[in-house]
């Protein structure tokens, strides 16, 4: 789980030199928390999706959550699922050799190829026995490579794109005067 601090009197002067209500600032500080949250869910989707050579974005979409944090100044953190990925979700063909399979540059030793029941793509099984079943999809690690992906491209993001939402929309309530929660 990643979690971004935010400097609060930093963004206590910027209210008070535009002239914002407290309940202005905590909506703006609110919205601004869901906005970069959702931006930064958005970028590290697509571009894990790039960096692992994953088939479809729907993979990551349900290991991807924010989480709203309580307190006087709450704010949001990011929780990303690095759980080992099934072989059949990466791009590339698998091939076969005589002691096992490759997946692109991963080899799973003891492993063969062959087609699931849902009819996706060929995929790497391996024998969960000594038996001819049952058999299981073999897993790709994925958590290291995530990992310097998510801290070296999408977290050094965080505050620029946090100080964007929140001084765009702070501006925008004490101009129109919006005193709500909602627009």
């Amino acid at each position: 789980m990643l979690h971004f601090d935010i400097d609060v009197k930093k963004l206590r002067t910027i209210a008070d030199d535009l002239g914002a209500s407290e309940k202005q600032y905590r909506a703006a500080f609110s919205r601004a928390c869901n906005r970069t949250a959702a931006t930064l869910r958005k970028m590290s989707a697509r571009g894990l999706r790039d960096e692992l050579q994953l088939r479809t974005l729907g993979i990551l979409r349900k290991r991807l959550k924010s989480v709203r944090l309580k307190g006087k100044d709450g704010g949001v953190a990011l929780w990303y699922g690095l759980n080992d990925l099934p072989v059949s979700s990466f791009k590339g063909t698998v091939k076969q050799d005589a002691g096992g399979a490759w997946a692109g540059k991963f080899y799973h030793e003891g492993g063969f190829v062959g087609k699931p029941k849902s009819g996706r793509k060929r995929t790497i099984f391996k024998r969960a026995g000594k038996g001819r079943l049952p058999i299981r999809e073999q897993l790709q690690h994925i958590k290291d490579q995530a990992d310097i992906y998510v801290e070296d491209e999408i977290f050094i993001e965080v505050d620029r794109i946090f100080w964007r939402h929140f001084v765009r929309d702070i501006e925008a309530r004490v101009n129109y005067d919006i005193k709500s929660d909602r627009w």
